[in-house]
């Protein structure tokens, strides 16, 4: 099957278009937020101690 240039051409641009555009949507872009680890201890549910 040999498909002629011109169409290999646009798929290709379309797929850079797609990827770029994709990439830009997402606001998760900048760095994550540290999260503050804090434990919570519960109490023993055998004995009611903490």
């Amino acid at each position: 099957m040999k498909i002629q240039k011109n169409t290999l051409q646009a798929i290709a641009v379309a797929v850079a278009v797609t990827a770029v555009t994709a990439a830009c949507a997402v606001d998760n872009v900048g760095p994550k937020e540290k999260q503050a680890k804090t434990k919570v201890i519960d109490n023993c549910p055998a004995c009611g101690l903490g």
